[in-house]
């Protein structure tokens, strides 16, 4: 399901008063034991203690309990995803989260993945998974030809000329990643993913600063189906907080609110 960004208001009061969007048999992903965390674990400690974690799923990061918050990719509804912060490291450390448990939890037959990063070193851990089909810089022209060769797969995939498992195409640092979209070739292609990638098996997770959002470029990102956004105070009226929401014996504070499927869902990064 797209949902604008001007929306987001709108679920937060819904979400408040008990009604969710015509979307509410969704549920997203989360994997229950009986432990409880104190703070807040690494992500190879949250794979190690939780599971067994089901094929083509990911962890974003961990719930106020203390439980891996966690996206399935054979599920399509969740859409696309934005991650929207003015801490850039952050955002990073969300991408890594995604990309990591993502490679540690599937095959490179289920999942495989290319990541676009001006922080190309901070990626180099991903290289020793075979689900790392690609790690690129966006001021190669291989960045932008890599999201054309992405929508190419998944128009084959529509029309059945194609079969394989699922892609991940992230773009860590959207503003760095925008000179590209002077191509229009690419800015239309990169807008097929964001749209429909994720019912063909390709995923588009991209990052993004708040004032960066609303850009020219930026049109785009109103069709994403996932948002996972900052708690910050610099930006009255454009995010919610979920201060209401926190019971008074937190486990875990977070730092960043997800909205998918309608439901606003307070969660914290996971340290890699």
């Amino acid at each position: 399901m797209a949902t604008s960004l001007l929306n987001i208001s709108q679920f937060w009061k819904s979400n408040q008063e008990g009604t969710l969007t015509d979307n509410q048999d969704y549920q997203p992903g989360e994997v229950r034991s009986q432990n409880r965390l104190s703070a807040a674990p690494s992500i190879y400690s949250m794979l190690k203690s939780f599971g067994p974690f089901p094929p083509y799923s990911f962890v974003v990061g961990v719930c106020q309990d203390g439980l891996p918050f966690m996206i399935s990719l054979d599920n399509p509804k969740s859409g696309s995803i934005l991650v929207v912060g003015e801490n850039s490291d952050e955002n990073t450390q969300i991408l890594k989260a995604m990309s990591l448990s993502a490679s540690m939890l599937n095959s490179p037959e289920q999942v495989r993945l290319c990541v676009i990063t001006n922080k190309v070193d901070r990626y180099a851990t991903l290289m020793k998974y075979p689900n790392c089909h690609a790690l690129l810089s966006p001021y190669e022209r291989a960045a932008g030809e890599m999201v054309i060769e992405f929508a190419s797969i998944a128009e084959q995939r529509r029309s059945g000329r194609e079969r394989g498992g699922v892609m991940m195409l992230l773009i860590d640092d959207y503003q760095s990643f925008a000179p590209l979209l002077s191509d229009y070739s690419v800015y239309l292609n990169l807008k097929t993913l964001v749209t429909k990638g994720p019912n063909s098996g390709i995923w588009p997770i991209i990052s993004i600063k708040p004032e960066d959002v609303h850009s020219t470029k930026g049109q785009l990102l109103q069709s994403f189906g996932t948002y996972i956004f900052e708690k910050v105070d610099n930006h009255p009226g454009l995010f919610p907080t979920a201060e209401s929401m926190a019971p008074p014996e937190l486990i875990c504070q977070p730092n960043y609110n997800v909205i998918i499927g309608g439901r606003l869902i307070p969660i914290s990064n996971l340290s890699i």
